[in-house]
């Protein structure tokens, strides 16, 4: 079981981090607003930045507004685990990437823009139930999530994969087989605690497919 303390300084974290995160988006929309002649492509990045303002404003809205935890996973590490699928693309900022030709930075803008565009859809839908860590707050089986159980986790994989291909190098590649078990590992963490709290997540996981609509996966336990 969470303590109400830890909740409340996860909370007050994820505030800090992702307000620092949105100020920065700011400023680079209102760069691309300013410098738009000089910015390839820029009506398709104004657009993604823009959504993903819209995003870390529902991050930021319903974190603050979030029910309170009823369980939560046990021990160090799903909470490392958490945190470093959340953030471990953001490497791809300090780290040695390479570079791609105009096609491929088209083609990833777009995923990047459409998986923000998704993650913020299903957020929405989460609304005070969304946490990062495993935490069972509250059950959400309707919108997106009558479609797959990790419909949030799908949304952000695009997102990442775009950002993978504007980045592309050996780095990126390595960075996404990581990201990739960490959120396989976050699925699996919050299917435990959602199923210990929520005696009916059993059956809507018989019925619901984890990640892709038509494919049968069971991963045993998950939904983000």
């Amino acid at each position: 079981m969470t303590s109400r303390f830890e909740d409340q300084l996860g909370k007050a974290l994820m505030c800090v981090v992702f307000g620092g995160i949105a100020f920065y988006q700011l400023l680079l929309t209102v760069g691309v607003v300013v410098g738009r002649a000089h910015v390839e492509m820029w009506p398709l990045v104004l657009a993604s930045r823009g959504l993903g303002l819209v995003f870390l404003f529902l991050v930021i809205v319903f974190t603050l507004r979030r029910l309170p935890p009823r369980d939560a996973a046990e021990g160090i590490e799903p909470r490392v685990t958490a945190i470093a699928g959340t953030f471990i693309v953001m490497l791809l900022v300090v780290l040695p990437t390479g570079t791609v030709g105009p096609g491929l930075r088209v083609f990833s803008t777009v995923l990047v823009a459409a998986g923000t565009a998704l993650s913020a859809y299903c957020i929405a839908w989460l609304g005070r139930s969304f946490a990062i860590m495993a935490t069972a707050r509250g059950l959400v089986v309707e919108g997106p999530y009558r479609i797959v159980r990790h419909p949030l986790y799908a949304a952000e994989a695009i997102t990442t994969v775009g950002v993978l291909i504007a980045n592309w190098s050996t780095t990126a590649a390595l960075i996404g087989v990581v990201w990739c078990a960490l959120q396989f590992r976050r699925m699996h963490h919050e299917e435990r605690v959602l199923r210990a709290v929520f005696p009916e997540y059993g059956d809507y996981a018989c019925r619901v497919p984890a990640i892709l609509p038509g494919l049968g996966l069971v991963l045993g336990q998950g939904r983000g």
